[in-house]
């Protein structure tokens, strides 16, 4: 049963390539269908986020399974290999960690990775298919991540990829307090962004959503207007900047439409912070005068360097990682040791119920019972001597000392019982 971890990050893959891997979160449960339905395939759950989409796997062969995902991805494996990566063992459980625990983020120690990870675990939770390793695994991994936020300083000051985007926003005005800002989306990334927006003065908010109901609701919280989605180009030259965090799979804003809000705008500048992935504007807005554009990749370029404390406490995270994932590790070579003891049992079991069958049989027909008895002695001792005495002469023939001496010791080979008993 062994585990792996393959997938792509912001860290081995640009934006432009994230966005074609990227899960929309109302198909994950299809997704992870489809993998378990591979006999190689015992359980799976998938974390697709704005940096990163990762197949956690518990699988019988990793080879096959590596290739069942280049099969899903319905791209070459030479065009896309290089932006991968696959860890096994001990090296997907530290990983796991370490993702869960913020260590892995664009941002590091953001918090809203750990909250994206029990989602993931939810979803395969629910449709029953998770066996006992990578249950585990992700319990422990939820348990881990809460002791590094309590043990180190890796969580303190929370700072996310909404965070940044509204610093870089301030960065770029000053203040906004003389700025009409929009949100498109109501989720959870809008959520943290007005939570941080919230915070500062401005002119004026609105928020604009597919579903209005649900920007209404956000908009109770934050005091904020709202539109629905269909009437975007209608309002988008009221605004100075403009975050976008939806799930749309294709793009929302459009080079007309931003072309058109300038010329109502008579070009004032318009900042647009895309948070989406796959992203909400069109690139080719950025060829335009008087935008400044900017995608989650861009924010990397701009999140303060003031991260020393984060940095130092990373070391003792990554302390604390490595000590559980060795125990981790542990527990599941006894789930494979245990696994193997059953399995002898089960077999042992198997070979005396047929041979009492065989028995029971023969004393139904009247055979003396002292001979069924010798026979039974015989059958059993004859079957569970078959495949040792096959091994060890096997060893023998081979010539192979370790072997032989391994099995020796296993069966107490140079210990002779009294021949009395």
């Amino acid at each position: 049963m062994p585990l792996l971890v393959i997938g792509l990050n912001h860290k081995t893959a640009s934006i432009d390539i994230r966005e074609k891997l990227s899960i929309p979160q109302n198909k994950v449960a299809t997704v992870v269908a489809e993998f378990c339905a591979d006999s190689n395939i015992n359980s799976c759950i998938i974390l697709s986020t704005c940096n990163r989409t990762e197949f956690y796997l518990s699988c019988n062969n990793t080879g096959i399974a590596i290739k069942v995902f280049f099969t899903w991805c319905n791209l070459t494996k030479q065009a896309i290999e290089k932006y991968f990566y696959n860890k096994e063992k001990i090296k997907c459980i530290e990983h796991l960690f370490a993702v869960a625990s913020g260590l892995d983020s664009m941002v590091l120690g953001e918090p809203q990775i750990l909250g994206q990870v029990k989602s993931a675990y939810d979803i395969s939770k629910a449709q029953g298919l998770l066996d006992k390793p990578l249950e585990r695994l992700f319990q422990t991994t939820f348990r881990v991540a809460k002791s590094v936020r309590s043990n180190t300083d890796i969580g303190k000051n929370p700072v996310s990829v909404a965070n940044s985007a509204v610093q870089l926003s301030k960065q770029i005005f000053g203040e906004l307090s003389q700025q009409n800002i929009l949100m498109v989306g109501a989720g959870e990334t809008t959520e943290l962004l007005l939570r941080y927006i919230d915070k500062l003065d401005y002119n004026y908010l609105s928020i604009c959503n597919r579903s209005h109901e649900n920007a209404i609701n956000l908009a109770k919280q934050f005091k904020a207007d709202t539109f629905e989605l269909e009437h975007l180009s209608h309002h988008l030259s009221k605004y100075d900047l403009i975050f976008t965090a939806t799930a749309s799979e294709s793009i929302i804003i459009t080079r007309e439409m931003i072309k058109s809000a300038l010329n109502h705008r008579k070009h004032r500048p318009m900042v647009i912070i895309d948070l989406a992935i796959p992203r909400d504007v069109d690139v080719l807005v950025k060829k335009l005068n008087d935008i400044f554009y900017y995608s989650v990749d861009d924010l990397q370029k701009v999140i303060s360097q003031n991260l020393k404390n984060r940095e130092d406490s990373a070391v003792s995270a990554k302390e604390i990682i490595k000590a559980e994932a060795l125990s981790f590790q542990y527990w599941l070579k006894g789930q494979v040791h245990t696994q193997l003891i059953h399995n002898f049992q089960k077999e042992t079991a198997r070979i005396r119920q047929n041979s009492l069958n065989k028995a029971l049989k023969q004393l139904n027909n009247g055979r003396d019972v002292q001979e069924v008895l010798y026979f039974l002695a015989n059958t059993i001792t004859k079957k569970l001597n078959h495949e040792p005495v096959n091994a060890i002469r096997k060893a023998i023939q081979s010539g192979d000392m370790s072997k032989i001496d391994t099995i020796i010791e296993l069966l107490d080979l140079d210990n002779p019982r009294d021949k009395n008993l």
